[in-house]
């Protein structure tokens, strides 16, 4: 494995401007800036136009920055970012920025026409690279997803009657932290009874009772990569009901799933699992997306929902997830996160898609 991908990345990205027509990326984003340098510091511009990229930071991150980065010059500013960047589109030759129209507020776009460069927008590029995820993020991915099953595992000992919903999140963030985490990837849910109705509900202090559908939505960290799962579990035997709605999201899930293919647009991967809900009855008890991407951030493209227009490739990572609530019963949410394939899909995570009864 290349124990340094982000040259490569940055080569990748130099060949798609040139095909684009872009002379010089202004790239602002925390997760794009790591994924081209390599460098985790929460200020960190990149210029990449011709030779090497330059990464512009400040006094904080003076050593850091030389010792993570890699494939760019470092400037550490001494006035302010827009004095710097000035300076170094100066000595780069560059007088436009094209840049990622959703990177940038109204106020950066004033000053950068203030300190004379022109500005102009383009679809993101960055984000097209990182659609396909290299070998060396899949490692990564693949060594976060460990981390959060063997935490969620240890969790079930857990989640008994009179534990509360706050008790077992901060358990399980505890848990991943333990086994190399350096944090949640996200807000942990643990939504129990009639608290599963809201997809992402926010942890309580109720606690679970005998009978209860507990959902909870997690994830851990590796090398800054995320994972994102979900498992609903029944605390004694499951009712029919349960059963029933639980089994139905795995078949809606199942569905899904077997519609992955190369080129097949993500809209169509999400019509798969919401055809099997609407059918049974709960169409309106399904209303967020079937899946999204992630990686570097938790949610990333692709987007697979109603509204998207990806489509499916190789070594795209997402996830399937969908779910039926309804409103003072509970709800059933079901999420993995997949590896799209030459041939269809495998699935990365691996705890186990049937109902548990704890």
């Amino acid at each position: 494995m290349n124990k340094r991908p982000e040259l490569n990345r940055i080569l990748r990205l130099k060949q798609l401007m040139k095909t684009e027509g872009v002379g010089s990326l202004l790239v602002t984003r925390r997760e794009d800036v790591r994924y081209l340098t390599g460098f985790t510091g929460s200020a960190g511009s990149l210029l990449v136009a011709s030779g090497k990229p330059c990464l512009i930071t400040d006094f904080r991150y003076q050593l850091q920055s030389r010792r993570e980065s890699s494939g760019a010059t470092i400037l550490i500013q001494k006035k302010d970012f827009f004095s710097a960047l000035r300076k170094t589109a100066d000595r780069m030759g560059v007088e436009t920025l094209w840049f990622d129209e959703s990177s940038l507020t109204i106020e950066t776009l004033k000053k950068l026409k203030k300190i004379g460069l022109r500005a102009r927008e383009h679809r993101d590029l960055v984000r097209e690279l990182r659609l396909r995820k290299d070998r060396q993020e899949l490692a990564y991915i693949r060594l976060a997803i460990r981390r959060a099953e063997d935490s969620f595992q240890e969790l079930k000992h857990s989640i008994k009657p009179g534990a509360t919903e706050r008790e077992l999140a901060l358990k399980l963030e505890y848990l991943m932290r333990g086994k190399g985490a350096r944090r949640a990837a996200f807000d942990t849910i643990v939504a129990s009874g009639g608290n599963g109705a809201m997809p992402h509900a926010s942890v309580t202090s109720r606690r679970i009772r005998k009978g209860d559908l507990v959902t909870i939505d997690f994830g851990a960290e590796a090398h800054g990569y995320l994972c994102d799962i979900t498992r609903t579990v029944c605390v004694g035997r499951p009712s029919p009901r349960q059963r029933e709605i639980h089994e139905l999201v795995r078949t809606a899930q199942d569905a899904a799933m077997k519609s992955i293919k190369p080129g097949v647009s993500c809209k169509s991967i999400d019509e798969a699992a919401r055809e099997v809900i609407r059918r049974a009855g709960h169409g309106a008890h399904f209303g967020h997306g079937t899946g999204h991407g992630v990686g570097l951030m938790v949610h990333e493209g692709p987007s697979v929902s109603s509204l998207s227009k990806d489509q499916a490739e190789p070594d795209m990572v997402f996830t399937v997830e969908p779910g039926v609530y309804v409103p003072g019963w509970g709800g059933v949410r079901i999420e993995d996160m997949v590896l799209s394939t030459e041939t269809g899909m495998k699935l990365l995570t691996t705890l186990p898609r049937e109902l548990e009864s704890i």
